[in-house]
């Protein structure tokens, strides 16, 4: 492409869509289901909560959904989000800011991968049952403190990518 701040913006665009995809049917289609949605969820929830919502989607007959956006459609989210913020910042000059942007888009993109297949793995997504509640024991799941960690991370994306993208040089 010839216009490297037009792919930015496709990019951006296209980062926006899949959010707005995701929050859409979200919001719109599963949280009326069930009791609460973990990646949306600031407050501490224990492993056996995730447990329970995979029984919930399934009852539900959601679960095959939910496992689209979660495997999918957030998939190709921190896909794209993540190159738009290493790309806005790689269009400063200066080597600092094109570290950092690397360095912040790839550990958003790590947490939130990770908060996925922690997500997956503990709601039975990732194979064919699910996991009996009562060997999930931890009081506070660590899928929590990753989402609240990626929470922390894209908030900086944002502000870093707005900064970068005020000067160029």
């Amino acid at each position: 492409m010839n216009n490297p701040l037009r792919l930015v913006r496709v990019l951006g665009f296209s980062a926006l869509a899949l959010f707005i995809i995701l929050a859409g049917v979200l919001q719109l289609k599963i949280a009326p289901q069930v009791t609460f949605l973990p990646q949306a969820e600031l407050s501490a929830y224990p492993d056996s909560a995730l447990a329970s919502l995979a029984i919930e989607l399934r009852q539900a007959g959601i679960d095959e959904l939910y496992k689209t956006l979660l495997l999918i459609v957030d998939f190709l989210f921190i896909l794209v989000f993540g190159l738009w913020v290493m790309l806005v910042h790689m269009m400063r000059s200066a080597v600092l800011w094109r570290f950092w942007g690397v360095a912040i888009a790839a550990l958003f993109m790590a947490l939130d991968f990770s908060e996925n297949m922690m997500l997956a793995v503990r709601m039975g997504l990732a194979s064919k049952g699910n996991l009996d509640p009562a060997i999930l024991t931890a009081e506070v799941s660590a899928v929590h403190w990753v989402t609240l960690a990626k929470f922390s991370v894209a908030a900086i994306c944002l502000i870093s990518a707005f900064l970068a993208s005020r000067k160029r040089g």
